[in-house]
């Protein structure tokens, strides 16, 4: 998925997906003017955790959400969760 967020006349988006050749969970945040910032994770409860914090940290900068996520076509566990 992708959500996009703005701020006056700045964006940026932050990505999420699960890359299934190195079974971790991806977040990419791409910035105005700046190489994007990717965290990998083994499990999901870390990523989690991480992409709640940058959620705080975005709101706490004064950036909103600029419409709803996008749903990328891939970037989905391509085997189902084990309990």
């Amino acid at each position: 998925m992708v959500w996009f967020y703005k701020r006056d006349q700045q964006s940026l988006s932050l990505e999420t997906r699960y890359d299934n050749e190195r079974h971790e969970f991806v977040g990419t945040l791409i910035g105005v003017g700046s190489q994007p910032i990717t965290k990998r994770f083994a499990t999901a409860d870390p990523f989690r955790e991480w992409l709640e914090s940058m959620e705080r940290d975005l709101a706490a900068q004064n950036w909103q959400a600029d419409g709803s996520p996008h749903m990328l076509p891939d970037g989905w566990r391509d085997k189902p969760w084990s309990l």
